[in-house]
């Protein structure tokens, strides 16, 4: 499976729970320094007030049947749009993100 069906199959998998959600790809495969064997850095930012157990998995359950499907690791990070704002000021992975992250 080639770089840009995976990104579609995440995107897909995503916007079918949650057609809001930003997504975006940071990480070594966002900057083009991965190997083979490098995962997929995947942050959802959605509208949602309150990421619930039930929203984590209605996301994750898919993702973790194409990693099988892929071969791929795939790292997903899920943020309500009020949390990452909130963190952003004084977190790492924002400042990695907004530098060179990928909005798929």
């Amino acid at each position: 499976m080639g770089t840009q069906e995976l990104l579609n199959r995440i995107k897909a998998s995503i916007n079918t729970q949650d057609p809001d959600a930003e997504i975006y790809l940071y990480g070594s495969r966002a900057r083009g320094d991965h190997n083979e064997n490098s995962d997929w850095d995947i942050l959802i930012i959605t509208p949602k007030k309150k990421i619930t157990f039930e929203y984590e998995s209605d996301i994750r359950d898919p993702i973790y049947d194409l990693e099988l499907d892929s071969g791929q690791v795939i790292s997903v990070l899920v943020y309500s749009r009020s949390d990452w704002q909130k963190k952003s000021s004084i977190s790492p992975l924002f400042m990695n993100v907004l530098k060179e992250g990928i909005r798929i």
